[in-house]
């Protein structure tokens, strides 16, 4: 279990470090260059997750990695777009308000899953932040036919940006939406899924080493506790 936990972090820490990377490839290399990372690290994101559940190896502390890697990542991702196209700041905006949204579910001992909204509108996303570093990019891309190049140089840039940009920005929306309405009406959205509970978090040791593992990188622990509210008792652990 051990050797398989480390192998889900590790596909988790490949977005931290496309965070670091974007700027310098996208100003070495291009858009195109830099839209190969970004599909190379969505997909490390579906992997790790795909991993987690057939391993059965999903901790607290994998949840929290990954949460904050997808989140780091996609805002990182619209930065380097914006110095494309100023439309990008828009969803970097929403994508802050969610964030905030997050803190204020936490705050308010709510559950911090994804619901399906969330969970879908990464896939938006990353289908968005790929063509447009592409479409950006696409006069040097050498396998792209000259009359697709000519056809699109000749487009609006504006409405070209915005128009793929578009669907992203609409997800954003919603899921900020999705997340207001958990805060506001908790019962009433959440009739069709399972049951939440205020966590208990079991005795612990002087090991902090030992209470980490038994708490964070617990997989029991988490599939016990991974519909529960009041989490933040999680991160009030010393």
């Amino acid at each position: 279990m051990k050797a398989k936990l480390i192998i889900i972090n590790l596909l988790t820490l490949i977005r931290v470090i496309g965070v670091v990377l974007l700027i310098p490839i996208y100003q070495h290399f291009g858009g195109f260059y830099v839209g190969l990372l970004a599909l190379i690290c969505y997909f490390t994101d579906s992997l790790d997750g795909l991993l987690a559940r057939k391993w059965q190896a999903s901790t607290f502390f994998g949840a929290l990695f990954d949460g904050t890697a997808d989140k780091l990542f996609t805002i990182a991702n619209f930065i380097v777009l914006y110095l494309i196209t100023p439309y990008a700041i828009i969803p970097i905006v929403i994508e802050l308000l969610i964030v905030l949204i997050l803190l204020i579910k936490l705050k308010s001992n709510l559950n911090l899953k994804s619901n399906i909204i969330g969970k879908f509108k990464v896939w938006i996303l990353a289908i968005c932040i790929v063509l447009t570093f592409i479409i950006s990019d696409i006069n040097n891309i050498n396998f792209i036919s000259q009359n697709l190049k000519s056809f699109i140089n000749n487009l609006n840039s504006n409405i070209l940006y915005l128009s793929l940009l578009a669907p992203s920005i609409i997800m954003e929306i919603l899921t900020l939406i999705s997340y207001i309405l958990e805060i506001k009406m908790p019962k009433n959205i959440k009739k069709f899924d399972v049951i939440h509970k205020e966590i208990e978090i079991p005795k612990l040791g002087k090991n902090k080493w030992q209470n980490f593992k038994s708490i964070w990188l617990n997989p029991e622990f988490y599939e016990i506790h991974k519909n529960d509210t009041n989490l933040k008792k999680l991160i009030k652990l010393k």
